[in-house]
């Protein structure tokens, strides 16, 4: 190969090259392309969807999505998916492979598209050629950082390029962590050989068969064929290894735990329950969980207000995002910490900006842990008052969206209005004040049967503007409407602290945050045959004293998780 040209004038790679590379990606497929066009599904069923809160059944069954009792002494899981990389899947696995101190910037491709908030669900990760043109153009990048940082480079290759059989070396060892399996050696054969046919230099074809691997549809989609060709077979040791570390971490499974799966350690259940232990108290389970939190909650991103006021500043909406961070992360990462307490904690996490916006008094810099009074407003009120939650993320009625968004996100219980029903009513509600509209849904038939589930939830919240600042000055009477929590032991409350303690005590709370787990690490709804798995989830929870890790190791425990199903 030629080494007369520079890397710094080399040109761009040309149609030959980019041919070469993608001709090199359809090999890898190949390995599985019949189980792509075959076993593996392209749409995810979501079947029935269990209600949370049924609870188990006697004689170890569990109510299915249809009412009746499911079999959990049986083993069983909902057909499988084909799955690409989440934006978060794939910036995590490529820091690993790149052995990078931060995610590597991926603006150029597109967001995932969300569904009740989650970006995890496979059915709508579709590959488009802007994903194509993104995944090629990052592929490149980090080539080319990675043979520029020579330290780093080091250790990624492993030997020094241009040394006999380094390149092949690379491409095994390099290869197996990108796809999460070892490659044939007529796989690295073909690597190699259009490596040297394209490159201009010894550097260029490290570049090459990193282009090719990552933008093969073995890295960008998580493949699971199953050890036998029965329609619901167990995974393989390295599928297995890779659905293992997707589930607890986000990310691509090291080569330690692949050589763990390797050596049997994952075959028995007791085996992979040990690995889980281990793995949930990584801290790469909080990074991959912290977007949990966010996607769950809906503070992933907030927007400036249109009419910010005095002393606003962009900064507070990250501030406001990080104080919904730490309490959330102290109550589930914390050894022996109850995470449901968050609902009610007395203390939360302002900078001096925040706290001024909160009109709370904080001194010193950075961010301060802050404790609130009895008589306080947010008084062990917990996450419910926190303005990253509860500030508008949209123009719609506060009242009924923040009472819709409290039984969705802690209840799973998604209130949907009939179609058009808005239209309808459109010329009635006109011309009334704002209190007058709450009264009339919430007395005449077609509406009251929704919003009775909702407003008298919402309106709880009434003294809280639309940026989440607490006004005093706003009468909650005024909306004659009394604040009930329908469904709760005591259902009138006086305080949002009263309705904290309500919603913490809910028999349906823990398994709804079972239920969003699995839709966020499994990237789908569940069906009846997930309902088993998902109340052994909540059930391990409660017994553990609702330690969040306890929940994560019961997703892995379940005997579903060791089970592919082939699409009907």
């Amino acid at each position: 190969m030629s080494k007369t040209m520079p890397d710094a004038v080399r040109p761009a790679p040309s149609l030959r090259r980019s041919l070469a590379a993608g001709m090199s990606a359809m090999v890898l497929l190949g390995l599985t392309g019949a189980a792509c066009t075959g076993r593996l599904g392209e749409t995810s069923p979501t079947g029935g969807d269990a209600a949370p809160g049924g609870g188990s059944s006697p004689g170890g069954g569990a109510s299915s999505a249809g009412g009746g009792p499911v079999d959990c002494s049986v083993a069983s899981t909902s057909p499988s998916v084909l799955r690409r990389l989440s934006r978060i899947e794939y910036q995590l696995t490529l820091q690993d492979l790149f052995q990078l101190d931060e995610p590597p910037a991926v603006d150029g491709i597109p967001e995932d598209t969300g569904q009740g908030g989650f970006r995890t669900i496979s059915a709508l990760q579709n590959v488009s050629d802007q994903h194509l043109r993104a995944y090629l153009a990052t592929a490149e990048t980090l080539g080319e950082e990675l043979m520029a940082d020579k330290a780093r480079r080091a250790r990624v290759l492993g030997c020094e390029p241009g040394a006999a059989g380094c390149l092949a070396s690379f491409a095994h060892r390099f290869g197996k962590l990108a796809v999460r399996r070892p490659l044939a050696a007529e796989e690295v054969d073909d690597l190699v050989g259009r490596a040297e046919e394209v490159a201009q230099d010894d550097q260029d074809a490290f570049r090459f068969v990193i282009e090719a691997l990552l933008t093969s549809p073995s890295f960008l989609f998580r493949i699971e064929v199953g050890a036998g060709g029965a329609e619901t077979s167990p995974l393989t040791p390295l599928e297995l290894a890779a659905r293992l570390s997707f589930t607890l971490w986000g990310r691509a499974p090291s080569a330690e735990l692949l050589a763990r799966a390797e050596a049997g350690e994952l075959d028995a259940p007791e085996g992979l329950d040990a690995v889980a232990k281990e793995m949930v108290d990584d801290e790469r389970t909080e990074i991959f969980f912290n977007a949990f939190f966010k996607q769950w909650l809906s503070f992933e991103a907030l927007r400036a207000p249109v009419d910010p006021g005095a002393g606003w500043t962009p900064a507070l909406l990250d501030d406001m995002i990080t104080e919904s961070e730490r309490v959330l992360g102290e109550h589930a990462f914390t050894p022996g910490a109850d995470f449901l307490d968050a609902l009610t904690a007395n203390h939360t996490y302002v900078t001096p900006a925040l706290g001024a916006f909160y009109g709370l008094e904080v001194s010193g810099d950075g961010v301060t842990r802050v404790e609130f009074p009895g008589d306080h407003h947010r008084a062990n009120t917990g996450l419910l008052t926190h303005a990253s939650l509860i500030s508008a993320k949209n123009d719609g009625d506060l009242i009924a969206v923040r009472g819709q968004w409290l039984r969705a996100a802690f209840l799973c219980q998604d209130i949907e209005f009939p179609a058009g029903l808005i239209d309808q009513l459109a010329s009635e509600l006109s011309g009334l004040t704002y209190p007058q509209v709450i009264q009339k849904r919430n007395t005449e038939a077609a509406c009251a049967g929704c919003h009775a589930l909702i407003d008298p939830l919402g309106v709880g919240f009434a003294q809280y503007d639309k940026h989440g600042r607490y006004d005093g000055s706003i009468r909650i009477d005024e909306f004659g409407l009394e604040p009930r929590f329908a469904g709760a032991e005591n259902e009138s409350f006086g305080s949002l602290a009263d309705l904290a303690a309500e919603l913490r005590r809910s028999p349906d709370l823990a398994a709804c945050v079972a239920k969003k787990l699995f839709i966020y690490t499994q990237g789908r709804e569940p069906a009846a045959e997930d309902r088993c798995a998902i109340d052994a989830a909540a059930e391990a929870f409660a017994l553990e004293g609702n330690r969040f890790r306890a929940y994560l190791t019961a997703i892995v425990r379940s005997p579903a998780f060791r089970l592919r199903r082939a699409p009907e």
